[in-house]
């Protein structure tokens, strides 16, 4: 059975989502040492609250994840720089000290550095990573890694393929929540922004003679990735002057959905495969919503269980409505929330 891989950031929301149905848990570390140099901006990927700031506490949400025979991973998935390795460092050396099971990483420098440190924990490849083929599998395997996340693009035929073909190796694969069309290896935006980020961000002003002006409503108290802050764009010639036209337009919402992104009727051919977990996304979303999340990936594994010959077509029209009565959802599931649109129109 698929086990869910769920993300916390609170010492108190550990046994509710075990409880809900939790296999797995994830969360970050955010070092106060690090806010104070370098900001909160790209450490691992998600800024601000969604990470402990308190070693004592994850020490005590490790222990407590372990009483229920739990394992917990950490985020370490940022990528850095030669100059920021001392004080990373001495972050990895304190986490050390925790009995959390494995970390999830992107950067091959530091891949390396844990594997000189001769770390005990399991070395989990992040969607910042980028595997998509055999090749990458085999070549992060070398370097000590034991699992590979994969991207949100990788269709069920190469999750099975890659499955198959590598039985040492554990796989996961994203099910729930935080859609994105960009590819998280390749993407260039500044992942996550909070009130320490933006007011850095504030300080910048533009250049008189740039042509392209991004005129950027920031909220300092929200938490959000760059790529969804919302702007306008206005085209100003060599003179500065503002250059109508209706060719240029603010198109970066096309990407986004109108509801909680799923791939929770794609579960029917995913258990059918050899990937071990399916990942909720979102340590930034409020409790309520990762709870109700992990039940509801809980529930649609539980039909499969319970429903052995079930169908797949009668199982995608349940999943379908479990996720409206969950998420309050009123219109029909559509290709721009789900993971796998193939499956949008199968009901």
């Amino acid at each position: 059975m698929l086990k869910i891989t769920t993300p916390f950031r609170e010492k108190k929301e550990v046994i509710p989502l075990i409880e809900a149905g939790a296999g797995e848990l994830y969360c970050g570390y955010l070092s106060p040492l690090w806010v104070k140099k370098y900001t909160s901006l790209e450490f691992e990927r998600k800024g601000g609250g969604s990470n402990f700031t308190n070693l004592g506490e994850l020490n005590q949400a490790v222990k407590l994840a372990h009483k229920r025979s739990i394992p917990v991973y950490l985020t370490l998935n940022g990528l850095y720089v030669n100059s920021q390795y001392p004080l990373l460092l001495k972050i990895i050396n304190q986490l050390e000290k925790i009995d959390f099971d494995g970390f999830i990483i992107a950067d091959l420098g530091l891949l390396l550095t844990l594997r000189r440190m001769k770390t005990k924990k399991q070395l989990h490849i992040s969607t910042g990573g980028t595997v998509f083929n055999s090749q990458a599998v085999d070549f992060y395997k070398n370097l000590g890694a034991s699992r590979m996340i994969l991207d949100r693009q990788t269709t069920i035929k190469s999750m099975n393929a890659l499955s198959e073909n590598h039985p040492g190796i554990d796989f996961e694969v994203f099910i729930l929540t935080t859609l994105c069309v960009y590819i998280d290896g390749f993407c260039t935006f500044l992942h996550t922004y909070g009130r320490d980020s933006v007011e850095d961000l504030s300080k910048k002003s533009w250049k008189k003679d740039e042509r392209l002006h991004l005129i950027t409503a920031l909220d300092p108290d929200a938490q959000a990735d760059a790529c969804c802050l919302r702007y306008s764009v206005e085209v100003f010639d060599s003179a500065g002057t503002n250059w109508r036209t209706k060719k240029i337009k603010p198109t970066f919402y096309k990407h986004l959905s109108d509801g909680t992104e799923c791939g929770a009727c794609s579960l029917y051919d995913i258990a059918r495969t050899k990937v071990k977990s399916v990942k909720i996304v979102g340590r930034q979303l409020s409790p309520q919503i990762r709870l109700a999340s992990v039940k509801f990936i809980h529930a649609c594994l539980g039909i499969l269980k319970n429903n052995k010959d079930i169908k797949k077509q009668e199982f995608i029209h349940k999943a379908q409505e479990l996720y409206q009565k969950t998420f309050e959802y009123k219109k029909k599931c559509r290709g721009n929330n789900c993971y796998h649109p193939e499956y949008a129109n199968q009901c």
